[in-house]
């Protein structure tokens, strides 16, 4: 999902601006402990260099105080801020201006837009070297890691030359935004049973009886009585019968598993991040080939969307993906369980998870038994941590029929989404019974 069209600017006229006093640097309190020194000695010793050297430090505490608040207040700034809505991998700015109107020059400025964004700052240190200047510069940043956070106020920082009365002061408003998961191109790797709806773009005939009359054909010998089509029979002079399909069942399910104890690795780096964007990206592909695809989470906030089309579902499954965070207490096997019921015979099924091995095996294998076409994305473990012991998840898929895909970390979800793990295991096999021959 890329960012809406369009900028917001804040910080005009119209916006708010707080000023307030920074904290006193340690060197105004060294001149003000030096001036008490002085003072003493002056009056101790009658020394003249003294008394005077205590006059000058008191005049450069006045002109700094003065200097530092009278320009400061002539300092305006304005923000031009991206679109609420975002995804990660964008690459996206501000664009930041400041105005001198009539101030003494400012040869430092630190101007940062504050923001909730886990490891980005962004800040930048300019100039406005005349008494009446002008200074636009931009800021790009990428983002890396999906949530809801905010951006703002800006804050600008300035003091006086010699650095004692430092001042900021905000300006505009806090503004949420929302980043969306990353969405790749994955390959076909989950497409529902060859066993399709009555009402799919796809259909496989039935040999058995359904309530879904697919068309009907010319009579043949053996063909029971009940099968006959009366109507078109009558029109066409011949006898026609029905022929079946086996119903609803070309939905997709996507199921994203966020129980905190599974979750391995920090930010944009863990196995929850990895999961969201396979998730958002099986989602964003197969609502694109027009397939009603369901989603069901169940982590810092929990979701159960019934399969449907359009880009309604999407914008839904996105803004909860993008919420969400790895802290649900609910197990994969508990929310398969829930599921059972709504998925059927001849749909899909795809799991993202990175459990280990457990009765949610059981549960994939159970479905796939039923007609259920079991899908399922582990992410490897070992791969975030190399000193856990390699899972038995794998070995129990396959045998159930799962199909199994491995995402490693630091491997692109479309390059690991390419080929499942049965030939691989099968391959091995076999490597290994020609070495034991």
């Amino acid at each position: 999902m890329r960012a809406r069209a369009g900028r917001d600017r804040v910080g005009g006229p119209a916006s708010r601006r707080l000023d307030r006093r920074a904290p006193r640097t340690v060197r105004l309190y060294l001149l003000l402990a030096l001036i008490a020194l002085l003072f003493a000695s002056g009056l101790g010793t009658g020394f003249d260099l003294a008394v005077r050297l205590n006059y000058a430090l008191i005049l450069l505490i006045a002109v700094s105080w003065v200097w530092s608040r009278w320009g400061f207040e002539r300092i305006s700034a304005t923000v031009e801020r991206p679109a609420t809505e975002v995804s990660v991998g964008d690459t996206i700015s501000e664009l930041i201006s400041l105005e001198n109107r009539g101030g003494p020059p400012k040869s430092w400025l630190e101007v940062e837009d504050q923001t909730t964004i886990p490891g980005l700052k962004i800040a930048e240190v300019v100039s406005l070297p005349g008494l009446i200047a002008f200074r636009r510069f931009r800021i790009e940043f990428q983002l890396r890691q999906r949530g809801e956070y905010t951006i703002g106020p800006l804050v600008v920082r300035a003091a006086d030359p010699f650095g004692l009365f430092p001042y900021e002061a905000e300006y505009a408003e806090k503004q949420d935004v929302l980043v969306y998961p990353r969405v790749v191109d994955l390959p076909d790797y989950a497409s529902p049973s060859a066993l399709l709806a009555g009402d799919a773009s796809r259909r496989r005939r039935s040999y058995i009886l359904s309530p879904e009359v697919s068309s009907v054909r010319d009579y043949s010998a053996g063909d029971s009585i009940s099968r006959i089509h009366w109507p078109s029979t009558a029109r066409s002079g011949k006898l026609m019968v029905k022929t079946f399909d086996q119903g609803r069942a070309n939905e997709m399910w996507v199921v994203l598993d966020q129980q905190a104890e599974t979750a391995m690795g920090e930010g944009a780096d863990s196995t929850d991040e990895t999961a969201a964007t396979i998730a958002a990206s099986t989602v964003h592909k197969y609502l694109g080939l027009q397939l009603p695809v369901g989603f069901a989470s169940v982590g810092s906030e929990a979701m159960v969307l019934p399969p449907e089309r359009g880009p309604g579902q999407r914008s839904e499954v996105f803004g909860h993906i993008a919420k969400s965070r790895p802290e649900g207490e609910q197990p994969l096997f508990s929310l398969l369980a829930e599921l059972e019921r709504e998925v059927s015979r001849g749909s899909s099924i795809v799991a993202i998870t990175s459990a280990p091995d457990g009765d949610w095996v059981d549960a994939m294998g159970a479905l796939q038994k039923r007609g259920v076409q079991a899908v399922v994305v582990l992410l490897d473990r070992t791969s975030w941590d190399p000193e856990l012991e390699e899972e038995t998840s794998r070995a129990r898929l396959v045998a159930y029929g799962v199909r199994t895909y491995v995402v490693r970390r630091g491997v692109s979800p479309a390059a690991a989404l390419v080929e499942p793990e049965l030939p691989s295991l099968l391959d091995r096999i076999h490597s290994a019974a020609e070495a034991a021959g």
